[in-house]
């Protein structure tokens, strides 16, 4: 029997009547005729049986005594069966059942029992209200079977979320976590329950509960939205989320809180920023890049007196080598001039490539001469004749110097100063440095720096 699932019912009761005798069973159907109740008959409890597994009936009206099979043994069989293990019965029988008898139907799963003839006056009200009783219990199944549905549905789509999801108590405590928030904070699901919701909350500052925005929203009845909260995970990592805080309708006395774990598109957002200032081919900061870098030092210290030297270096023969040799010679000449000036390059120190053969160093220095000796230095390193793919490069630099605050504390003035001390150390004779000074400013700039 446990195999045949429910049938749903379409409309009314269906009663199912046994007795081996069939005058009996047109007996019974003549008392039990109703529009909304559908009458079955068996005449064994084998039938009755069959029956059973095809029909989904509300009750059993089973005489107890029938050969082969009697009204005992159907019972036992029915409450054996989990599709009938709920179906009233109610014993039909011709004489007074001893006292054993009488326990022994009760035992089997009778809910009645009844002597033939019966009373109309008194069978159909007692069918009536079974039938009412076991409408409500199945009606009642129904909903319980309903809400096991939808609560595995709800654990699973918790279960299942990437989004971390909070219930937070009205007093600031976590009610319910569920597993996306138990990894992300580095705490078991139990392990939440109970515990302060602010333990976790580092950015925004909220120092009292009870005074937080979110605490207002919820009294308010309104979403809560934070776009750049910071949550501190047990093991102390720093993880930038987006949070959502609705109030729980009815009487929950809580909110539920999403959080959005946004740690992969601030990774990507820094690495578009990196890509946006950093050259592509050298990995040195590009004129963007060393535009910002010179500028935050320059703000960041534009009370101080510190000597500050911007070298303009601009390779001198790389035009001949990139359009003899080919582009990817050219390219590689340029990656190895930039290892050049790191090497050269010292903590604190800003280096850029701003343009196709053109770099740019700021140095901290105490004095000019310290200028000189680095710009000596690389004119030193890049005149040595290189092997790339085979072929003999060599290459030149000439460099232009501008000390700050002597040339000008803006990175434009500094620039200016540099591009035009760098052409006058080409116009002496390529691979040389000069400092921008008094003869130099006073003739015209010829290359003006312009970055915005």
């Amino acid at each position: 029997m446990e195999c045949v699932p429910e049938k749903p019912v379409e409309t009314g009761s269906v009663l199912l009547v046994v007795d081996d005798y069939p005058e009996n069973l047109i007996s019974m159907q003549a008392l039990l005729q109703r529009a909304d109740w559908h009458i079955l008959t068996a005449t064994s409890g084998v039938e009755a049986l069959e029956l059973l597994l095809s029909n989904e009936v509300d009750l059993v009206l089973l005489d107890v005594h029938m050969p082969g099979m009697d009204g005992f043994e159907v019972a036992r069989l029915m409450r054996g069966s989990q599709r009938t293990r709920l179906t009233p019965i109610i014993f039909l029988t011709g004489n007074a059942q001893s006292r054993d008898a009488v326990l022994e139907g009760y035992a089997c799963g009778a809910v009645d029992y009844l002597l033939k003839p019966f009373d109309s006056q008194i069978l159909k009200p007692k069918v009536q209200a079974l039938l009412e009783h076991q409408s409500n219990a199945r009606a009642l199944r129904r909903l319980s079977r309903d809400l096991e549905i939808a609560q595995a549905f709800n654990a699973s789509v918790l279960e299942n979320a990437a989004e971390g999801i909070l219930v937070v108590n009205e007093d600031g405590r976590i009610r319910f976590a569920n597993p996306a928030i138990s990894r992300l904070l580095k705490v078991s699901v139990a392990g939440l329950e109970g515990v302060p919701l602010l333990d976790f909350l580092q950015k925004p500052h909220v120092p009292e509960w009870y005074e937080s925005a979110i605490y207002h929203g919820y009294r308010r009845g309104e979403t809560y939205r934070v776009h750049d909260a910071i949550l501190r995970s047990a093991q102390g990592q720093l993880l930038p989320v987006t949070l959502s805080c609705a109030p729980l309708s009815g009487q929950q006395h809580a909110m539920v809180v999403t959080v959005l774990d946004m740690s992969e598109v601030c990774h990507l957002h820094q690495q578009l920023e990196l890509q946006a200032i950093t050259d592509s081919l050298t990995g040195l900061l590009n004129r963007r890049g060393f535009q910002r870098s010179v500028e935050g030092v320059l703000m960041r210290d534009a009370a101080d007196t510190q000597l500050r030297a911007l070298l303009y270096l601009d390779l001198d023969g790389f035009k001949r080598i990139n359009d003899s040799l080919g582009h990817e010679v050219g390219d590689r000449a340029l990656s190895w001039v930039s290892e050049q000036l790191e090497q050269c390059a010292r903590p604190g120190d800003v280096l850029g490539r701003i343009g196709g053969d053109e770099f740019t160093l700021l140095l901290n220095v105490t004095e000019a001469q310290e200028a000189a000796q680095i710009a000596r230095q690389l004119i030193d390193m890049i005149a040595v004749r290189q092997q790339i793919q085979g072929l003999d490069v060599s290459l030149g630099v000439s460099i232009g110097i501008a000390l700050s605050p002597g040339c000008g504390t803006s990175l434009e003035t500094l620039m200016r100063a540099a591009d035009a001390a760098m052409y006058e150390a080409k116009r002496a004779g390529r691979q040389q440095y000069r400092f921008y000074d008094a003869l130099i400013s006073a003739q015209p700039l010829l290359s003006p720096v312009h970055w915005k």
